[in-house]
């Protein structure tokens, strides 16, 4: 993470922060999983996993999708 210096907008003291893709797509993740888990579902390791591989860019849409098929069908 980068942080830059403080501007003059907004809220007094706040530093504006650069956040690379990857960890943007980190913080997603963790934020769906934490949406799911206030609904009462959890990932399953294999579910985790995938979704993992997915937001570092690791796997293609067509490829993901086709893995996420297939683990759908084993429920």
């Amino acid at each position: 993470m980068h942080i830059i210096k403080p501007t003059n907008r907004g809220a007094k003291g706040m530093m504006a922060v650069k956040r690379t893709l990857r960890q943007k797509n980190q913080i997603a993740v963790r934020n769906a999983k934490a949406s799911l888990a206030m609904e009462g579902f959890y990932l399953t390791p294999k579910e985790d996993q995938l979704l993992s591989l997915k937001a570092e860019g690791r796997l293609k849409e067509s490829e993901f999708l086709a893995r996420a098929l297939e683990l759908a069908k084993n429920v």
